[in-house]
């Protein structure tokens, strides 16, 4: 068995000891049953003209800024929280690798792209929803020159891996970002840069921490891309989980240590269910589900790995609040379930091309964005947006499961509950 293999200086810290990852409840089978499809909601997201569409779509022009637009969750929690901070991939990213030219042309030509603004998805990220519900404004990405971050910083890239770069630079898997991606350090590194010129400037360490008292840090999927990117490989994926998680467990000691007062960090959600996993595992090799097995017990891990230390960090760090987003449950709810909500398609992608009807609409050398692509009519009726990434309705579903029924760990109102007033 190949295992990765880290430098002297890419040393993850020591993880806790990995145990046999549980196995997946019964009912946590995606399912797609054969139904009448829900009726079309009428707020259903805007496609771009420029790209081809499919037969049963109905292109209709963008809106100027959807992301700025009120939510079903607008003010839920106004007045709790000053500003958000987050970290993550291309789930959290609301443009830096945009505005650093990092993104391949499918993702990265804005003229033609029917992607959202600045975001790999086709409206809104679960991000987006969690500033709403704190009556905050949309964060701008650390890279933008004329962003106001008053109210909160993105520090998110889309195609960072959890591992260092140089490490996964060396598979063949490229589908999003031009050259090695940038890992998790990155993000901690402007972090830290930013806490030290902007945030904390011109403050002693008593009044910088109570200014870190009214944040709220969010660290979204981590490690995403360092599995899809070695999924066929000769590479161990539980070795990858382990050093990924670690990774990922290091980003939030460091932010503890640096003050952070209120973190909710997101598990992985079953990856190896996404099409762009699925088309590289062989008929043979996936499950009843017609996912991968492989990939996913690597993410089992993963997310074993990354609870066991936070409830580690909850017994060491009393006066920090420490919240485990379960993407794993959130996902498996939503699929096990879908005519709850309205979800026609469990699958196959919205935006993409297509070879053979077994493919799911997806194509790694032909992806949405790529001329001849196709865009599904309405794509809150899936919960795949382009193979990789998830629609806006997904993420919003995800987030309502996070905020509304029970999939965060302890629950989302423990944020509030604990803090000593609002502001």
């Amino acid at each position: 068995m190949t295992r990765v293999l880290l430098q002297k200086d890419q040393q993850p810290p020591r993880d806790p000891e990995q145990k046999d990852p549980p196995p997946i409840p019964k009912n946590h089978l995606p399912q797609n049953p054969k139904s009448p499809p829900p009726p079309i909601p009428e707020n259903h997201l805007p496609q771009n003209p420029k790209i081809k569409p499919r037969r049963d779509s109905i292109p209709i022009p963008p809106p100027q800024d959807e992301a700025q637009r009120p939510t079903q969750f607008h003010n839920r929690f106004k007045g709790q929280f000053s500003a958000v901070y987050a970290f993550g991939d291309s789930y959290t990213d609301t443009g830096n690798a945009q505005s650093m030219g990092s993104l391949t042309p499918s993702f990265s030509d804005s003229k033609s792209s029917p992607y959202g603004s600045n975001r790999l998805s086709d409206g809104r990220l679960v991000i987006d929803y969690i500033t709403d519900s704190l009556g905050l404004p949309v964060l701008p990405p650390y890279q933008s020159t004329t962003g106001n971050f008053t109210h909160g910083v993105n520090f998110a890239i889309a195609g960072a891996t959890a591992l260092a770069g140089d490490l996964l630079s060396k598979l063949a898997r490229f589908f999003l970002s031009k050259g090695a991606p940038l890992s998790v350090m990155t993000q901690l590194e402007w972090y830290k840069k930013f806490q030290k010129e902007h945030l904390c400037k011109e403050l002693d360490q008593k009044a910088c921490a109570e200014k870190l008292k009214t944040a709220l840090f969010w660290v979204g999927e981590m490690g995403i891309n360092d599995y899809s990117r070695a999924v066929g490989s000769k590479i161990s994926l539980p070795s990858i989980a382990k050093s990924s998680a670690a990774y990922t467990i290091e980003l939030v000691r460091t932010l503890i240590q640096t003050g952070a007062k209120h973190i909710v960090v997101q598990g992985l959600p079953p990856i190896g269910c996404l099409p762009v996993d699925v088309s590289v595992t062989p008929l043979n090799g996936r499950d009843k589900s017609g996912c991968s097995p492989v990939v996913n017990g690597a993410v089992m891990i993963h997310n074993q790995l990354l609870q066991a230390k936070l409830d580690s960090y909850r017994k060491s760090y009393p006066d920090v609040t420490l919240i485990y987003a379960d993407s794993w449950k959130a996902y498996y709810t939503i699929v096990n379930d879908p005519q709850k909500y309205q979800i026609l398609e469990t699958q196959k992608t919205c935006c993409g091309t297509t070879l053979k009807p077994e493919d799911m609409n997806f194509n790694i050398l032909s992806l949405c964005g790529s001329a001849g692509a196709t865009i599904c009519g309405d794509p809150s009726q899936y919960i795949s947006w382009d193979g990789i990434h998830p629609t806006e309705s997904m993420n919003s579903h995800m987030t309502d499961q996070f905020i509304n029924h029970g999939c965060c760990h302890p629950p989302f109102e423990e944020l509030m509950k604990n803090k000593k007033s609002p502001l």
